[in-house]
């Protein structure tokens, strides 16, 4: 069985430090993931999933029984698109959306722009500059909320840090005061 491929679509063997187990896998320039079994050749696609910070990955067993990370932007930029200079050492999305793994939306920049970068990605997503030099992603009225949530426990942990786009540990933090001691829970 192989998959039907996108008119100018073509593909990239992607490797890893160690050997992977069953299969061969494989990005596309238009951002898409399958494997291909050795045996059998059996393709698949791969579904990816965004990681904490909406970076598409997929988790592939290697030998030693180990994960490890595709980041499917990182092998389209590696196999498709090639930097001006050393000095560009960073990838990014054009369009800052990071589901849109498409070559054309791929490119890598220097130091200079990534942080240029990375202030538009703030602005776009209503992200507050700390006092610490990073980037809130919650407001004050989002941990007071999952407080209130948390405090009831009606809702898993879970569904609250999938909700808000934050980590488990993010809401362990917030619960004993770590994090945004000072806000308190919503009414």
């Amino acid at each position: 069985m192989s998959i039907d491929n996108i008119v100018g679509e073509k593909w990239a063997q992607v490797t890893f430090k160690r050997e992977t187990k069953e299969k061969n896998y494989y990005v596309s320039n238009y951002g898409r993931a399958k494997s291909i079994h050795k045996t059998t050749g059996e393709e698949r696609l791969i579904n990816t999933h965004p990681d904490h910070r909406g970076f598409y990955r997929a988790s592939i067993k290697v030998e030693g029984n180990l994960n490890q990370a595709l980041y499917v932007h990182k092998e389209v930029a590696k196999h498709f698109v090639d930097p001006e200079t050393e000095e560009h050492i960073h990838v990014i999305h054009k369009d800052l959306n990071r589901k849109n793994n498409h070559h054309s939306n791929i490119i890598w920049v220097n130091d200079l722009e990534w942080k240029i970068y990375i202030k538009e990605r703030a602005k776009k997503f209503g992200f507050k500059k700390s006092n610490k030099g990073g980037y809130y992603k919650l407001t004050a009225a989002q941990v007071a909320i999952i407080k209130k949530q948390l405090l009831s426990g009606k809702t898993r942990r879970k569904m609250i840090a999938k909700r808000f786009g934050v980590s488990t540990t993010q809401l362990k933090r917030i619960e004993r005061g770590e994090n945004w001691a000072h806000v308190e829970p919503a009414k």
